[in-house]
């Protein structure tokens, strides 16, 4: 199809090609203009009309100065959405330009699925060595009304002394490890280079090294050369590539990607620097040695004895199942760095299990189905609440209570609390002297009990009272120290207030 071009616009691919493929002015016979529209297109356009455009005259970018013996035509766009026909017009003069117009019968869609190739027969090339000018012109969309856009290209025309043809190898096979001598025919003074692999090399003759043939490396797999020629004269450089490949007798092979669809057998070692995926059987007779990772996509791998490498650990990458009825035996120690989860039961005989933190999963909480009798000297640190829905004994000395804390109260005030454990609140009123009630109240839950002491003006023989509420965890509660009266001064009168919480469970006093 020649090379692909597209305009910054433009919305169809353009194959531009020539008959003969090469171009020199002087050639004995008029030659051919192939324009191919649409192939391997990636979306879709709508197109109106196609139309080409030549530029005419005795100059390099012109293709010829006899406009009138061009001729046009068509083949492809005949199917359904493909146009239903395409009509090619007669060529009209446009200054410098003789231009052609395509026309499909219906609104033709370009989807990639099919082409177009629009044709320009009789071009009598002139004698200018140069690039000669053509437009291709679309009149396309992606949906709705059409418009136009404009792709410019060029095609080389060679002096007539730029001749390059029949790049061929003295044997198309060689042995694995063999040379071959590759030939061809051109202009001796073009500067010629041989492209293969990932090499190059810019040519040179000599007596050792005549011109027209070149001498290859060992080859060990089936090999492409591009050799590319390039002539200058007055000026300019002209450039043609041709190229061959030479076949290999049990060859290396060297590849990007490699799918096998049935069993591959390895009679020696196998060697991967990256994945090697295998959706059949894979067998191999010798050592399978991967330097990178081996991957099995839906199906199954038999190993009789996985190691690591020469005594190194196996390391295992990758969540991994073991399905119902496939017991896992550790004939040493098993040691895991990360969470072990075993979905049954998990039963350790004779030995010792070392565990640095033992949770239940994701938040839920952890169930200890059994007796469980931590023994002396060890001791248990719940941080959290303590629960127990049967019977809690303490066979030796048991402390269930946290650091008690007290303050003073205020008269004719009342403070509030919110319970940060289970606790006891304690509320204490001491009189020496008066002559009302002083008074202390608890309350918390809708429920409130009170200490008050009278006594007159005696302070040998004070009045003393003490309330006490029991708080649920997470409750609010206040204390209030006041006159059960509701009047008399502060003297002689004093209260305090005391938190005994159960756990850890400090209040801001």
């Amino acid at each position: 199809m020649g090379r692909i071009i597209r305009g910054g616009n433009a919305l169809l691919p353009l194959g531009i090609s020539t008959y003969p493929p090469e171009l020199n002015i002087g050639h004995p016979d008029p030659v051919t203009l192939k324009v191919t529209v649409g192939e391997d297109l990636t979306g879709t356009a709508l197109c109106d009309k196609l139309t080409v455009r030549l530029r005419i005259g005795e100059g390099g970018s012109a293709w010829t100065p006899n406009r009138g013996a061009l001729k046009s035509g068509v083949t492809g766009g005949e199917g359904p959405g493909q146009g239903d026909g395409w009509t090619p017009a007669d060529g009209y003069d446009d200054g410098d330009w003789q231009v052609f117009e395509f026309d499909p019968t219906t609104r033709a869609r370009f989807d990639g699925t099919w082409k177009l190739t629009l044709n320009i027969f009789n071009i009598e090339l002139n004698d200018a060595p140069g690039w000669a000018e053509l437009q291709v012109v679309e009149q396309t969309s992606t949906s709705g009304p059409t418009s136009a856009k404009t792709t410019n290209a060029q095609v080389q025309k060679a002096p007539d002394t730029f001749v390059f043809h029949s790049f061929h190898p003295e044997h198309i096979t060689a042995g694995n490890g063999d040379r071959v001598t590759l030939e061809w025919q051109g202009t001796q003074d073009a500067a010629y280079t041989m492209f293969w692999d990932k090499n190059e090399e810019q040519l040179q003759f000599g007596p050792s090294k005549p011109f027209g043939e070149w001498r290859s490396p060992e080859l060990h797999e089936p090999t492409s050369f591009m050799l590319q020629a390039r002539y200058t004269k007055d000026g300019k450089t002209f450039e043609r590539t041709l190229t061959t490949a030479v076949g290999v007798v049990d060859p290396d092979l060297t590849v990007k990607s490699l799918t096998v669809l049935g069993a591959l057998k390895a009679q020696g070692e196998v060697t991967t620097t990256g994945a090697l995926t295998s959706n059949g059987a894979l067998t191999a007779n010798a050592g399978l040695t991967a330097s990178g990772g081996v991957t099995a996509t839906n199906g199954i791998v038999r190993i009789r004895d996985l190691r690591g490498p020469y005594g190194e650990h196996l390391t295992v990458d990758s969540p991994t199942d073991f399905l119902a009825g496939d017991d896992v035996t550790v004939a040493a120690s098993l040691t895991t760095n990360g969470s072990f989860t075993p979905a049954g039961g998990m039963t350790a005989t004779g030995e010792i299990v070392r565990i640095k933190d033992l949770r239940g999963p994701y938040g839920e909480w952890l169930k200890i189905n059994s007796s469980t009798e931590f023994l002396p000297d060890n001791d248990v640190l719940v941080n959290g609440g303590l629960e127990t829905k049967g019977t809690l004994t303490a066979n030796g000395p048991t402390d269930l209570a946290g650091r008690p804390q007290q303050c003073p109260l205020k008269w004719k005030s009342t403070r509030n609390w919110k319970a940060p454990t289970t606790g006891l609140a304690i509320a204490e009123v001491f009189c020496s002297g008066g002559d009302r009630d002083p008074q202390v109240t608890i309350t918390s839950d809708g429920e409130a009990v009170d200490a008050s002491t009278f006594k007159f003006n005696s302070p040998v023989r004070p009045g003393y009272a003490v309330a006490v509420l029991a708080i649920r965890k997470g409750a609010d509660f206040s204390v209030w120290f006041g006159d059960a009266g509701g009047d008399g001064g502060d003297d002689w009168k004093q209260a305090w207030f005391t938190w005994v919480p159960f756990g850890v469970g400090a209040l801001d006093m």
